[in-house]
């Protein structure tokens, strides 16, 4: 005789596989985060590791060129430049790291890779200061690797800031910030734009804050595992400063459109059917 625990055995066992096939592999290979700067175009590179003192070898001229670099610590806890944990912090709150012309205060870029139901990188600081009287740019990349969560993923970007100018001048001062996901899986790989958005401020009074917000991006049923980028470009003026920087790309797992899930209810009376004629004939 067939028992009852036979009867749902197996369907439980295929649903437990199905959940394990959706949230996708327990493990992945180890991410990689890392935050690489330079100025004006210039060959100095400023490279942050997550886990990384200064001094370890970094990714040097694999995105931005240049010759030369600077490497620095990554200060985040736990164990500041010696476990990876998913962060990497340059500066603090009250005590700012210079990188050429500029005064960094309080930078954070963090990563949640191998992501799960959802997967985000996130790039952000209390506030950059051109510490001279004539404009320069910073041009800031930060990207990580073994996203294998969500496995389909809807995509999705933001980006934000502050221009406090020295006089109530912002003559000059721009923004441009991009993101991206790369199914190759490589660093600072840009395979889909995600975000494109650029933003420069009118002289005139300070402050002027810009905001934006990009997406849903779908792009497709692509492989895992997966990297996720976000590169930002700021033209700041002599004496200003850009506050309150806020840039992420976030990978949520896509939802079945109404008609999807209108099509599949749709079925559900039928096996409804097919199995109680099964039982009746059993």
């Amino acid at each position: 005789m067939r028992t009852r625990l036979g009867k749902w055995a197996f369907p439980s066992f295929a649903l437990a596989l199905a959940g394990a096939v959706l949230l996708g592999p327990a493990t992945t290979a180890r991410a990689t985060l890392t935050l690489e700067a330079r100025e004006d175009g210039g060959a100095t590179i400023l490279i942050a590791q997550d886990g990384s003192p200064a001094g370890t070898p970094g990714v040097q001229n694999f995105f931005l060129g240049g010759t030369s670099a600077t490497t620095v610590a990554d200060t985040s806890a736990p164990g500041d430049a010696v476990f990876p944990d998913g962060s990497i912090a340059l500066g603090s709150t009250t005590v700012p790291i210079t990188f050429g012309d500029f005064s960094v205060l309080g930078s954070v870029s963090s990563s949640n890779s191998p992501g799960g139901l959802f997967a985000q990188l996130i790039s952000s600081a209390l506030s950059v200061t051109n510490n001279t009287a004539v404009a320069h740019t910073i041009d800031l990349i930060i990207s990580d690797t073994g996203f294998t969560g969500p496995v389909n993923p809807t995509l999705s970007a933001t980006a934000g800031g502050t221009f406090n100018g020295l006089g109530n001048n912002l003559s000059g001062d721009t923004a441009h910030a991009t993101a991206f996901a790369d199914f190759t899986n490589s660093l600072f790989g840009m395979g889909v734009t995600v975000q494109d958005f650029s933003f420069a401020a009118t002289p005139g009074l300070a402050p002027q804050t810009y905001a934006n917000n990009a997406g849903p991006v779908f792009p497709g049923n692509p492989t895992v595992p997966y990297s996720m980028t976000v590169r930002l470009t700021f033209t700041v003026a002599g004496g200003n400063q850009l506050s309150s920087r806020n840039d992420s790309i976030f990978a949520n797992a896509t939802v079945p459109e109404p008609a999807t899930l209108a099509m599949a209810f749709s079925a559900l009376p039928l096996i409804g059917i097919a199995a109680w004629r099964r039982r009746k004939s059993a």
